[in-house]
């Protein structure tokens, strides 16, 4: 490129949405090992190769060149730096997930472990100048990126992956490179991942309305419902989504059955909600049954069992009830078949379009072991593949069955093995209506901007009631109930949802929401869904979940917004004459936030540009 014959204008937009171009040089990484625990010997090879996304991208190809077949315990990976480091260099670990390892920052001397990331580590060696280290895919194996004596150190659980003799596979595809603009730095990985899961045009839907799950938990009736849904009918604008929560079945894992408090089931809510214009939205637990469940009692190997063979369920207490989960072996495949004849009843039988599949993490060994010391291992139905394989045969079945034209929304995942299934993923933790839940949730949310292109980001339900807006038919679950919450605070969470994600839905007692609180809830149910947001000050923040940013750039369309949040209980001033007159010099008042529209010709790049905090 010969930059002479640029005209200024276009040397300035490249310079502004090309962070590489001007990067030094990003192909220096050398001294790579690969280190393989088996049982037998494992020939590994790698090679690296630029490509024209900027990334170097490290290729490991894993062989069995013996004659016996073999089985693979653990996978360590060293990436030396390419520049030195010091103790107070910055690291940025990105969120792997929605609720366990959130997005991190620290300083290489303060490094805990924390710090580590199934999705990507960067490195801020100096002021526009970042180093990279991610995996673009998650198809056998989990990898966990961390940072150790100078290196990119990438690990995996081989979890006894066998290869037979002659056979080869490919780790996951990991992806360096070096960049002078973090936000465009991000925006690149995330558009990688979806070129290399082969994810073309996201759906383009903007969902708003009601859900069961905040105020009443797993305990709520046909006519809680109704009773809802006539609220809904009342307020000045139109909506288009009714979900129903988690408690409809008798016992998780009978999909197909329905608890008798629900009368007339799942399909009579279903079929007024159609008739009144709206989409019907059903969440279920895809990777769990329950020891009492008839289809665990009936088909007991659909579902994982331990070492010695026995069924493995672990107990959980919650609200009084005994919960004896059990774990689906999705490389049966008569589980398989289960799993996608519930989906398809849904679908046929009581008119559901949109799911929500939860708690997916429990396809995954390393989740579904937890604590329990006892348990050492896992006997499947196919013992040659990983829990990484064996999850994504489920998510498999389950996209087949809902099919092109319904909305799969993934929760409670690691994100990696769910993308290229899922439509749309809630990517922060479950909303209460208390205010320190707010920045976390803030945090955890925005910091996964980047995967904008990988699937529509679910921010959580609008939430903005007190005790004062409820009666006796409320969740007794923790945080549900009794609140204290005021109306500013409420205000703090409705904004963030209102700039960030594709999905509105409230999920208080419509019936026994104070008037005040409508309108605050209002005016998130009316916002536009968000094309991009970016966290400005993602660098300053995120040394732990609540410390949560503070400056928010959005954009819906053509239309630019600013948020500002002060999370302190002390009134701030926000100086960002960048943006414009209406954000210069401005005064939140402690636990308050305000939504600033852009009225000038700047394009939301340039804004970025300007405005991000290094």
């Amino acid at each position: 490129m010969k930059l002479h014959h640029l005209s200024w204008a276009v040397l300035i937009f490249i310079l502004l949405n090309n962070s590489t171009i001007f990067a030094k040089n990003s192909s220096d990484w050398t001294g790579i090992t690969v280190d393989i625990k088996a049982n037998y010997p494992v020939t590994a090879t790698q090679k690296l190769e630029k490509h024209q996304d900027g990334f170097t991208r490290l290729k490991i190809v894993l062989a069995n060149d013996g004659k016996q077949p073999l089985n693979i315990e653990q996978i360590s990976i060293r990436i030396p730096f390419i520049e030195k480091t010091l103790n107070e260099t910055e690291a940025l670990f990105g969120g792997s997930d929605m609720w366990r390892n959130t997005v991190i920052h620290r300083k290489l001397g303060q490094l805990d472990k924390k710090c580590t990331s199934n999705l990507y580590a960067m490195l801020k060696l100096t002021e526009g100048d970042y180093l990279f280290a991610g995996s673009v895919t998650w198809r056998i194996f989990l990898p966990y990126i961390t940072i150790k004596n100078g290196a990119y150190l990438i690990t995996s659980n081989g979890e006894n992956k066998q290869l037979l003799p002659g056979q080869k596979i490919d780790y996951e595809q990991i992806v360096l490179s070096r960049s002078t603009n973090w936000v465009n730095q991000l925006n690149q990985f995330g558009a990688s991942i979806a070129k290399e899961n082969k994810i073309g045009k996201l759906k383009d839907v903007t969902y708003n309305g009601w859900a069961t799950w905040d105020y009443y938990g797993r305990v709520f009736t046909a006519d809680d419902v109704n009773k809802n849904m006539d609220q809904l009918n009342k307020l000045p604008l139109k909506t288009n989504l009714v979900q129903v929560d988690g408690g409809w079945w008798p016992e998780r894992g009978d999909y197909t059955l329905v608890h008798n408090k629900i009368f007339g089931g799942i399909k009579a809510i279903g079929k007024r909600v159609r008739a009144e214009g709206r989409v019907l939205g059903l969440h279920f637990d895809g990777f769990r049954g329950d020891a009492k469940s008839e289809i665990c009692k009936t088909h007991p190997e659909y579902f994982l069992h331990d070492q010695d063979g026995k069924l493995f369920v672990k107990i959980q207490e919650t609200s009084g009830h005994k919960l004896e989960h059990t774990f689906f072996d999705y490389s049966h495949p008569g589980a398989r078949a289960y799993i996608a004849s519930c989906i398809k009843n849904m679908k046929e039988n009581w008119g559901v379009s949109y799911f929500k599949i939860d708690f997916m993490c429990n396809g995954l060994d390393d989740f579904i072991k937890g604590n329990n010391k006892s348990t050492t291992s896992f006997k499947a139905y196919n013992p040659g593949i990983t829990s990484v394989e064996r999850f994504r045969l489920g998510m498999q079945a389950m996209r087949d069955a809902i099919g092109p034209d319904g909305y799969f929304l993934g929760c409670t995942a690691v994100f990696g093995p769910t993308i290229g299934f899922v439509d749309a993923m809630r990517t922060g933790n479950d909303i209460s209506p208390v205010y320190e839940s707010f920045g976390e949730r803030v945090l955890s949310n925005s910091s996964n901007f980047y995967l904008k292109s990988v699937f529509n980001l679910d921010p959580d339900y609008i939430v903005a009631r007190a005790a004062a807006d409820e009666d006796a038919t409320v969740s007794n679950e923790d945080r549900k109930s009794g609140g204290t919450l005021t109306e500013n605070e409420a205000k703090m969470w409705v904004d963030f949802v209102r700039l960030y994600g594709n999905v509105h839905l409230n999920s208080d007692n419509l019936s026994t929401l104070r008037l005040e609180r409508k309108e605050i809830i209002l005016a998130g149910l009316k916002a536009p869904k968000i094309d991009e947001t970016v966290p400005l000050d993602l660098w300053q923040h995120a040394t732990e979940k609540n410390d949560a940013v503070e400056l928010l750039l959005s954009r819906s369309g053509k239309d630019i917004y600013l948020g500002v949040f002060n999370w302190s209980d002390k009134a701030k001033e926000y100086n960002l004459p960048e943006f414009g007159k209406s954000a210069t010099k401005v005064l939140l008042d402690g636990r308050h936030s305000m939504i600033i529209k852009y009225e000038g010709k700047d394009s939301f790049a340039y804004l970025c540009k300007k405005l991000k905090r290094n």
